[in-house]
């Protein structure tokens, strides 16, 4: 896999994390589910943010040395 490829696959799972956070924080949002549902997702999405900005992190080093 090509450098531009690596990036571009970093860049593939940001916005896949982006959008699973977006989905959790909709279910969230919804008020259908149970306190201990909700706690687990709350905690599914901050996990999911942490990875995104380690994935942005290393696609930033990346691309300053590319």
């Amino acid at each position: 896999m090509s450098g531009r490829e690596e990036l571009l696959s970093l860049e593939s799972a940001i916005t896949a994390i982006e959008e699973a956070v977006q989905a959790v924080s909709r279910e969230v949002e919804r008020g259908r589910l149970s306190d201990a549902s909700i706690a687990r997702l709350s905690r599914v999405e901050a996990e999911l943010n942490r990875s995104r900005l380690t994935l942005e992190k290393i696609l930033r080093e990346e691309a300053s040395r590319g």
